[in-house]
């Protein structure tokens, strides 16, 4: 039972019976939670009020109660309103929320990510829109950021066939499980290992070759190059193709077509 307040920010929210909403928030200390509200598609003020209160990119602050995994709400006020984004923000901003769904896991505290979160909606509302792709650099990082989170950390240091650093006039191949290589993947497995070159065949290695100086300057964080950001582009999809299970990420779609 928990009746403290806890910061947090709503991810998502479906309608629970006939006049309540469960909602999932990405919360710092306890990371994500389901929570039933009930009454919120009722009539009279105080489900307005409700409504207007559960709202997402709005930092909140939440008390709810229950020893199960679905906790019931007992007050939520917004402790600093939702930015006020543009479409494409707002399609890039539901993009994060929609890949916390599908990669965040019930009872995974990360306090980090919950900043990180919060940085990169902040980021967003603040972007140069008059600057092309300059939505796509809070993505990029928070991308990173989640999957190192989640143990699956991009290294852009070291070439993991041969050990050595990364040289920035090297191409290199891509592999979700591995990281980068100046060899194929399917190379360096050897022949008679014919199971494990048939798994990693149907596993995530990116056909386009990255250029190493993109990689070394995606280590330092620098999407200031319009190329840099375009391969960074393709690296995540190929790392978060194994975690997504091919279903599609219907807020991609959406940003795509903006």
């Amino acid at each position: 039972m928990n009746h403290s307040l806890n910061h947090c920010f709503l991810l998502h929210q479906r309608p629970y019976r006939e006049t309540s909403v469960i909602v999932d928030l990405l919360t710092e200390s306890e990371g994500r939670v389901s929570v039933v509200c009930k009454g919120v598609r009722g009539s009279g003020n105080k489900a307005a009020s409700l409504r207007s209160t559960l709202q997402p990119f709005a930092a909140l602050s939440v008390a709810w109660s229950g020893k199960s995994s679905l906790k019931s709400l007992r007050s939520a006020e917004v402790t600093c309103l939702a930015p006020r984004f543009l479409q494409h923000q707002l399609y890039a901003a539901l993009y994060l929320n929609e890949l916390l769904i599908r990669l965040f896991q019930h009872g995974e505290s990360q306090i980090n990510l919950f900043a990180e979160y919060r940085h990169a909606i902040t980021e967003l509302s603040e972007v140069d829109l008059t600057e092309s792709g300059s939505a796509e650099i809070p993505l990029r990082r928070f991308e990173f950021k989640l999957l190192a989170t989640l143990g699956f950390e991009v290294d852009f240091s070291f070439d993991a066939v041969t050990g050595q650093p990364i040289e920035s006039q090297g191409l290199y191949h891509f592999h979700s499980e591995f990281g980068f290589s100046q060899q194929s993947f399917m190379e360096a497995i050897p022949d008679g290992m014919a199971e494990l070159k048939k798994e990693q065949q149907v596993s995530s290695q990116l056909k386009e070759l990255i250029v190493g100086d993109h990689l070394l300057a995606l280590q330092q964080q620098d999407y200031s190059r319009a190329e840099v950001r375009r391969s960074a582009k393709l690296i995540m999809r190929a790392a978060l193709a194994p975690h997504l299970g091919g279903r599609a990420l219907k807020s991609r779609e959406l940003y795509s077509k903006k």
